[in-house]
């Protein structure tokens, strides 16, 4: 990526400048629905790092996140910029305070999340955006934002919230989702109105690939319990053992796959 010359106030972090200045001018010229853009535009009550105006008229305001927030905080600005129709776009610094554990493009057993992280997760069905960078001589060198997916950890003992004595954190697995292009689009979801890239769904993904091996199985006439470790065999280095009990729970639920009750009393013990 290209370099950034940072110029920072007592406000304003080297890091956030960076990545604010690089968002504003790569989103735009990576995305041609994009008619309008300004840096730190006023909207009510808050300043958007970056606003966005798209071709059909909606509005984006990204928010760069590198020191601690709150729960409570984030979800009030989501309110403030919904209430004026405005989708907002949440992007964490991946080495920044907000974070718990530094945050990379890679799958990792056992990370600290913290409850900001915890909460845009949920937010964002299932995804949180980060972006790093390397700092060299007053000069920013920005990495493409990437997403991670948390998953809990098998061991009930770790899905626990753990607190030091200035902060509290969760232990989770990430999993990396590649983001396949800058294009930006609004949605509404858990009755937030929020943008966001066109990156997959890992669940949904996880999902489909459990019915396909499933049927695969079902089809050769293998017994059950072959079937599971055929599917674990294939998954469990990427998505890890809870994200695809819980998976296979829903599926069930959904009658798309089929398991015994001894089975699914099973993964219900080590999930629940």
């Amino acid at each position: 990526m290209k370099e950034i010359s940072l110029i920072s106030t007592q406000a304003e972090s080297y890091s956030h400048r960076a990545i604010k200045l690089f968002l504003y001018k790569y989103i735009y010229e990576n995305d041609k629905s994009i008619v309008e853009r300004t840096l730190e535009k006023y909207l009510g009550n808050r300043f958007a790092d970056v606003y966005l105006k798209l071709k059909t008229g909606q509005e984006i305001a990204i928010e760069i996140q590198n020191s601690k927030i709150s729960p409570s905080e984030i979800i009030n600005r989501i309110n403030d910029y919904n209430s004026q129709g405005i989708y907002v776009l949440w992007i964490l610094y991946g080495e920044g305070k907000c974070v718990a554990s530094p945050k990379n493009p890679s799958n990792t057993k056992r990370v600290k999340i913290s409850s900001a992280e915890k909460i845009l997760h949920r937010i964002y069905g299932g995804r949180v955006y980060y972006v790093n960078l390397d700092i060299h001589n007053h000069k920013a060198s920005l990495q493409i934002p990437f997403a991670l997916h948390f998953s809990k950890p098998i061991k009930k003992k770790l899905r626990e919230i753990f607190k030091t004595r200035y902060e509290s954190y969760f232990i989770r697995d990430s999993i990396f989702t590649l983001i396949p292009s800058w294009k930006l689009f609004c949605t509404e979801f858990s009755g937030y109105k929020i943008a966001r890239f066109y990156d997959k769904n890992l669940k949904t993904v996880l999902k489909e690939k459990i019915v396909s091996i499933y049927n695969k199985e079902k089809k050769a006439r293998m017994k059950e319990k072959r079937i599971m470790k055929a599917i674990f065999g294939v998954l469990e280095k990427k998505y890890g053992q809870y994200m695809i009990y819980y998976a296979i729970i829903e599926l069930v639920n959904e009658c798309k796959i089929d398991f015994c009750r001894k089975i699914i009393n099973s993964i219900q013990k080590k999930i629940f």
